[in-house]
């Protein structure tokens, strides 16, 4: 498996098992540095460090029938580096069995799902209007403090730094759409589709953000997302 696919790959999984990029290069007795250029695809691993990771994300490699994606790699436009644009990968694959729905009788589900609906929707429309009126400090509330964004802007600090960057380029979020939501008991993955402006331009985007029930309050965990 090469590069940018090994990287896809271990990031699906890590993420498929509800694993920080910090908790997987602990498993692995790795650098948190290493596994973010890995994911990245900024290095091409030694045959010893892929299978360690695989081990320890369960994944026999030899026996996969997996087969690279069509899509490769999306530009993308990066806040923290305004001279550059950043490359990332979007490939997040929902489990119906890891989000456990056996778990729930029918009753049960129609309520969770309406529930969590409710409280996306909702945060959603609250992070429209925290952004485009430079409340960062607020949407921030919605974050775990281990989440990551783009698979490498982890923790409330360098986001907050992301979101702020965006806000001081202009950004504003004009319309904010969501496709669909995927529920578990703990788990709630959500597509979307957003219209923006940023640096006087306007823009499409597409991302999926994954959700977790933490202490009783949905917040979120991470967040991948590219322009159409």
């Amino acid at each position: 498996m090469k590069q940018p696919h090994l990287g896809n790959k271990i990031s699906e999984l890590r993420l498929a098992k509800g694993l920080t990029q910090s908790e997987l290069a602990e498993k692995c007795h790795l650098s948190l540095r290493t596994i973010q250029r890995i994911e990245s695809a900024e290095v091409t691993p030694r045959s010893y460090s892929v299978k360690l990771i695989f081990k320890n994300l369960d994944y026999d490699a030899f026996n996969s029938t997996d087969k690279p994606p069509h899509r490769n790699v999306t530009d993308l436009f990066n806040f923290k580096k305004n001279s550059t644009q950043k490359a990332i990968i979007l490939l997040i694959i929902i489990s119906a069995a890891a989000f456990g729905f056996s778990k729930f009788r029918s009753s049960d589900k129609t309520q969770l799902a309406v529930e969590v609906n409710t409280i996306i929707n909702k945060s959603q429309v609250d992070i429209k209007r925290w952004m485009n009126t430079s409340q960062v400090d607020s949407v921030l509330t919605l974050y775990r403090k281990d989440a990551c964004t783009l698979n490498s802007i982890c923790g409330k600090v360098e986001i907050g730094e992301l979101l702020q960057s965006a806000i001081n380029n202009g950004y504003e979020l004009i319309e904010y759409n969501t496709l669909s939501i995927s529920i578990g008991d703990t788990i709630a993955v959500e597509k979307y589709q957003n219209l923006y402006k940023f640096k006087g331009n306007i823009r499409k985007q597409f991302g999926i953000t994954e959700w977790r029930l933490t202490k009783g309050t949905w917040l979120i965990v991470n967040d991948v997302f590219h322009d159409k």
